[in-house]
């Protein structure tokens, strides 16, 4: 998951960390057998010392980070970011400073080089708001102090307001409007700076910056609404269900003995019926076991059930964001928002979905006919009864997913040294474990890894928060609190004589200078100054301990770990010149082609194999979890990409709509269990808010994966060759260049370069079916 920081802030529509909700795999055992290609693989790299050192640094119970004998630092290593306090005049400085350069490309006219330096200095102060902000949005989230948390949340919402201030800024707009408007101008700039100027041009419309004074202030209005909204619309998604009234006789023949007989002692006990509460563990003890069709039914029933204030909250937001769309000259706010992604319109998403959604319905049909005979056998019904809702987890009960090979247990600091190797191989990449300073991290589980590339050294840095506990959100969540840009010709210079009283503003604007100037650097080989990035890794993993040991991780947690380190690697490896498009500040539905790929390796005995110091090989057959059902999940996954189309197309501007009507319709017209009367399972899609017409991309970037691997890595995942390929290709340009011809050129497809009707569906008959990735992974 890329978690929401100021890379949504300035010039971008701001998105909360949602995290997809995993939709339930339902598994069976089977044999797979590997077989062993007829060609010889790439020799992967023996374990470095830097490999070793990874396994005793994450696996040594305490501590955990040795501190370096350096005297005290702050936060990141910023010497003066050492207390709350000092967050916030750090906000402050970098808000004088902001408008110093504000002011200085407002009055660029009339200059030759002031207008020559106007998108490095919009992309300038959008890399000094957004690292304080990003700073901001990681700290709110992972502090354990409540001080430097409250700090946060006030820094955070100070440096939104300007950047509220900036999306609306009549003289920017105008100002670049002129650059693009100019032709020699445009001539001269470079293709990533024209690709950056664009953004900026296109997030600015967006914001309705060219609209009448009237209609701009309705503009604002509107954004305030929907982000309220969907705060109150997010809050509602979590919130608790009335429980379902479960008789005890309902409940005979459970399954799960243990916790069966718990709940029949309860009943006697208490002397009456039993309340089960969505999302508990009896409800989902009955959803699995009960074989009883009641029971199941009523707790689905309460699960999926929403009150009409509920359905207020987001129909009011549909409408609101429909309304936002009207008002910038857009049909509809999927045709506001997907302008710029990689789908282009609403008609393109419909090609995919509906491209993928036949791929996918024979596989469906074929598994729910599976479920419906299992059904007939455990009822003895007439052949083939309909399966409804409540039937899938009792048919197709889940199992945790499981490696494809049997794997002795892999600790974190195993799974950190096999990444290593992994990158190693493919991209001259390792990962070092450092020291830290006193004060340089937020809490003792921290730690920091640096990436070096063999050729040019030292590429960023990881900060890995990976165990739980109390107060941290849950899931896993890539944080980019630094990105890449070159930093040699800023120009620095030339916003001094737009500061008030000289001397008194150098002093205000130092701390932000000081915390902007850190982690630069001149790479070897390239031309210029780079600051280099920093990202954080905040995952829930169980922690070591001196009785237990180390932390060993379940197959899920080292997906996990895999697809966050995915999202790292791309941070490190997009080295742009402008931070605006540097790493994972890409189009929505391409950011998670690198992540889903990683999933992919785990599929790969010779992959696995990196795990074992001394490279044992893994066998190549053995147990593996098949899941018969997951095609009906991705299906399902498919109906709710198609339910966000709907709920963003010009039909939800209609005061008419009911989001309960057009799911029921949705289910009717393309489901395959019926929807059930009663039911508005709506209120709980919390990526509504966050992904609001873009909840496809998920779906898109599997598939994108899925034919990536098997066309470039699948016969010889450790190529040096076809790694190098995939950084040249997809990688180093992050959002810089034009993602349709970054996958035609990864995949040799130039009949994908145009990005058009024919190349999204050409997208939606690619199999997905085959890979490890849990659908709603972010």
């Amino acid at each position: 998951m890329i978690a929401k920081s100021g890379r949504d802030a300035f010039m971008k529509l701001n998105r909360p960390p949602f995290r997809f909700r995993g939709c339930l795999q339902a598994k069976k055992e089977s044999t797979r057998h590997l077989a062993r290609p007829a060609y010889a693989l790439s020799t992967p790299s023996p374990a470095s010392k830097d490999d070793t050192d990874m396994i005793a640094s994450f696996d040594h119970p305490n501590p955990f980070f040795k501190s370096s004998p350096l005297s005290p630092s702050g936060l990141f290593n910023h010497n003066f970011l050492t207390t709350p306090n000092a967050f916030r005049a750090l906000s402050q400085s970098t808000l004088r400073r902001a408008e110093i350069l504000t002011r200085r490309i407002s009055r660029a006219r009339g200059s030759p080089h002031e207008m020559g330096q106007v998108v490095k200095n919009l992309d300038r102060l959008s890399d000094m708001l957004c690292g304080v902000i990003d700073l901001a949005e990681l700290i709110r989230n992972a502090h354990p102090d409540p001080n430097w948390i409250q700090s946060a949340e006030e820094v955070y919402d100070y440096l939104c307001q300007f950047m509220n201030v900036l999306n609306t800024h009549l003289d920017l707009y105008e100002v670049l409007r002129a650059v693009l408007s100019d032709p020699e101008l445009v001539k001269s700039l470079s293709p990533e700076a024209h690709e950056t100027a664009l953004i900026f041009w296109r997030d600015f419309e967006k914001s309705g910056v060219n609209l009448p004074v009237a209609q701009r202030e309705k503009f604002v209005t509107l954004s305030s609404e929907i982000l309220s909204l969907g705060r109150q619309f997010l809050v509602e998604t979590t919130s608790a269900r009335p429980p379902a009234s479960i008789k005890p006789s309902e409940l005979q023949g459970l399954k799960d003995r243990g916790m069966g007989e718990r709940i029949r002692l309860q009943a006697k006990f208490t002397q009456r019926d039993i309340l089960v509460y969505p999302g508990s563990l009896q409800a989902q003890m009955i959803m699995h076991s009960a074989p009883e069709e009641e029971p199941r039914r009523k707790v689905y029933m309460a699960a999926n059930t929403s009150t009409p204030s509920q359905i207020q909250t987001l129909e009011s937001l549909l409408h609101a964001r429909g309304e936002l769309a009207r008002l910038v000259g857009k049909e509809s706010y999927a045709h506001m928002t997907l302008g710029d992604k990689m789908a282009k319109s609403p008609e393109n998403v419909s090609h995919f979905l509906d491209a993928i959604l036949d791929h996918t319905r024979p596989y469906a049909r074929r598994a729910l006919r599976a479920l419906s005979a299992r059904k007939q056998g455990h009822l003895n019904t007439p052949p083939l009864p309909l399966i409804q809702a409540w039937d899938r987890d009792f048919y197709c009960p889940p199992e945790p997913p499981a490696p494809p090979v049997a794997l002795p247990p892999l600790t974190l600091g195993t799974v950190f040294m096999g990444l290593s190797r992994l990158f190693r191989n493919l991209y001259g990449i390792s990962l070092r474990p450092v020291d830290v300073a006193p004060g340089e991290i937020w809490h003792s589980d921290v730690r920091k890894l640096e990436v070096v590339d063999e050729e040019t050294g030292t590429l960023g840095w990881i900060y890995a928060d990976l165990f739980h506990r109390r107060g941290k959100p849950g899931g896993a969540a890539h944080y980019t609190v630094r990105c890449s840009r070159r930093t040699d010709d800023d120009d620095e210079g030339g916003d001094i004589q737009f500061y008030n009283e000289s001397e008194r503003d150098q002093e205000t604007v130092r701390i932000s200078k000081e915390f902007d100037f850190a982690h630069r650097t001149r790479i070897p080989g390239q031309d210029g100054v780079f600051q280099l990035p920093v990202v954080v890794l905040l995952c829930e993993f169980a922690r070591p301990t001196a009785s237990r040991g180390p932390t060993t991780l379940s197959w899920h947690e080292v997906l996990t770990l895999f697809h966050e380190m995915g999202h790292a690697m791309h941070s490190m490896i997009g080295r742009t010149e402008y931070q605006n498009v540097s790493g994972t500040r890409c189009a929505t539905d391409f950011v998670e082609l690198p992540s889903i790929l990683m999933e992919h390796f785990l599929t790969s005995p010779t992959v696995l194999s990196l795990f074992d110091v001394d490279q044992t090989p893994v066998r190549e057959a053995g147990n593996h979890h098949e899941d018969p059902c997951r095609s009906i999940d991705t299906h399902t996954q498919i109906l709710f990409a198609a339910l966000d189309q709907i709920y963003h197309s010009p039909a939800a501007f209609n005061t008419d709509f009911d989001s309960t009507t057009a799911l029921a319709k949705l289910y009717e017209d393309r489901g395959l269990i019926p929807y059930v009367p009663g039911t508005s399972w709506q209120t709980q899609f919390g990526h509504l808010f966050g992904y609001g017409a873009t909840y496809y991309s998920y779906l898109f970037d599997r598939a994108i994966a899925s034919r990536v691997w098997r066309k470039l890595f699948v016969h010889d995942p450790l190529s040096r060759e076809t790694g190098e390929k995939f950084k040249r290709e997809i990688l180093m340009h992050g959002g810089a260049k034009n993602p349709w011809s970054m996958v035609s050129g990864v995949l040799d497809a130039p009949e994908l370069a145009a990005g058009d009707a024919q190349a999204m569906a050409e997208v939606g008959r690619w199999k997905i079916e085959d890979e490890v990735s849990v659908p709603g992974r972010h």
